[in-house]
C-alpha cells in the first residue's frame, strides 16, 4: 500500500483541513491586500492563514478542554490533539517548543 494508505484518518483529515485553510487564508489575504505591493499581500496572506489555524484548531480545543474531556472526544480536533499532543499545530507554536 502507498504512503498515502498508511497515514491514517487523523492525520489525512489534518492534512485536508490544513489545505482548506491554507487556500482560505491565502484568498482572503490576497483579496484584502489589493493594491499593495507582493511582500506586503503575501505577509497578510500569511497572516490570515495563521488566524484561521487559531482559531480553527486552537479554538475548539480550548473549548473541548473546558467543557469536557479531550481523550473522551471522538471529533476530528480531539483526535488531532489526541494524536499529536500539541494543543496547536501552526509552525510558529511548534517552533516555540
Amino acid at each position: 500500500m502507498g504512503a498515502w494508505g498508511e497515514l491514517g484518518a487523523a492525520a489525512g483529515g489534518s492534512l485536508l483541513l490544513c489545505a482548506s485553510l491554507l487556500g482560505a487564508g491565502c484568498t482572503l489575504g490576497l483579496s484584502l491586500g489589493r493594491g499593495r505591493g507582493a511582500a506586503d499581500r503575501g505577509a497578510l496572506a500569511w497572516l490570515c492563514y495563521d488566524a484561521l489555524v487559531h482559531f480553527a484548531l486552537e479554538g475548539p480545543f480550548v473549548y473541548l478542554s473546558f467543557t469536557g474531556n479531550i481523550a473522551e472526544s471522538d471529533g476530528l480536533i480531539a483526535s488531532l490533539c489526541i494524536s499529536y499532543r500539541l494543543p496547536c499545530a501552526c509552525v510558529s507554536c511548534m517552533a516555540g517548543g
